[in-house]
């Protein structure tokens, strides 16, 4: 579990002094007739400086010093452009529904530097973050770095999506994209087809990481030979797929497969008749009226709502916040850092049965 976050409390025993000296130093005011010598006040500058501490501009603002009940959501690409808006909006509305439960209010980061089209945490962002007293990381582009320093300064994130770190100190909820993966293979082949093939650029980010390695795992299983299509031009994956023969294929949400659909009827091939085609979570570019497609969707309400959750946890330390719905207090105790869930099937349209039997195995060898 990630260290706790460094308190004012802290502050205080390393000073030897209580710690509403520490809030009248860092205020920079005291009431009438309390004086504050200036060794006094040099031993809190020095424990402040030593521990690391960060103070917290709305806490501060708050009689007694109490946490500010604000947590963050800070996200390393643009929130709302339209081309992502039906992706990110399902994650926000789950954070946004998780909050009023548990009676906080959200602050969402912008003004974080953006570089190469990515946001940065840099010295104006690591500031920035302490106005809350933890906050929410989305996005697919983060950097490893700041990540680490997060949990080196002890200060309270959970990432929405799977994450690695070293010695397992990340807090995340994910979905579980293997499993899922898994699920639709063993159902493309219970309904006849062998020739199955993975449509998909194979990135470095996890999603894919985890796509594939349920594809590939799951037609190994099934005694099956594994075909990756990476082309990036929609024209060109099509006619690879005919010339494959294949009569079935998992797509990466991502890979316009409205587009991918329209090319192959193009050629004569009819989806789902001569070839299913099941997507790998929800599509990222939806087409209005366009077809319900088979697969399975990636639960991001509820991602966004478990995340908030955890969140609250890890920053109990500070001051438990009590679930207006149930009168549940979180705590930081017994908390499970990192939460996969499942993502749903999809029955949708856009599968059915192998026209023709084909043979249980294939014995050529994965180009890949």
């Amino acid at each position: 579990m990630p260290r706790r976050r460094i308190t004012q409390t802290d502050v205080a025993a390393m000073a030897g002094v209580s710690q509403a000296t520490v809030s009248f130093v860092l205020n920079g005011s005291t009431p009438a007739g309390v004086r504050i010598s200036e060794e006094t006040r040099q031993r809190v500058l020095d424990a402040i400086r030593i521990t690391g501490y960060t103070a917290n501009p709305a806490a501060q603002r708050l009689a007694g010093g109490g946490l500010a009940q604000i947590l963050g959501v800070f996200t390393y690409e643009a929130t709302f452009p339209r081309a992502s808006r039906d992706f990110y909006g399902p994650f926000l509305v789950g954070i946004e529904h998780a909050a009023e439960r548990l009676g906080v209010d959200l602050l969402l980061f912008t003004s974080a530097p953006v570089q190469d089209g990515r946001r940065r945490l840099t010295r104006e962002g690591w500031q920035r973050l302490g106005v809350a007293d933890g906050c929410l990381l989305l996005g697919q582009h983060e950097h490893r770095g700041e990540l680490q320093h997060l949990l080196d300064t002890n200060y309270p994130f959970v990432f929405i999506g799977k994450r690695g770190s070293d010695g397992g100190r990340l807090p995340y909820v994910g979905a579980d994209y293997v499993g899922g993966t898994v699920r639709q293979i063993d159902r493309l082949v219970a309904l006849g087809h062998r020739r199955i093939g993975y449509v998909g650029m194979r990135g470095t980010d996890q999603p894919t990481l985890d796509r594939v390695d349920g594809y590939r795992s799951a037609m190994k299983a099934q005694g099956l030979t594994t075909r990756f299509v990476e082309l990036d031009d929609v024209a060109a994956t099509a006619a690879e797929i005919v010339d494959q023969r294949f009569t079935a294929v998992v797509v990466a949400p991502e890979n316009h497969p409205e587009e991918l659909a329209d090319e192959l009827e193009r050629r004569g091939k009819q989806v789902p008749d001569d070839v299913s085609v099941l997507l790998l979570g929800q599509p990222h570019h939806p087409r209005r009226g366009g077809r319900p497609w088979s697969g399975f969707s990636v639960p991001r309400e509820e991602m966004g709502a478990r995340a908030l959750y955890l969140l609250s946890r890890l920053v109990a330390d500070d001051g438990p916040k009590r679930d207006r719905e149930t009168g549940r207090t979180a705590t930081a105790a017994d908390v499970e850092l990192h939460q996969i869930l499942v993502c749903p099937d999809v029955e949708g349209g856009t599968a059915a049965p192998a026209r023709e039997p084909q043979p249980e195995t294939d014995n050529r060898t994965d180009p890949a």
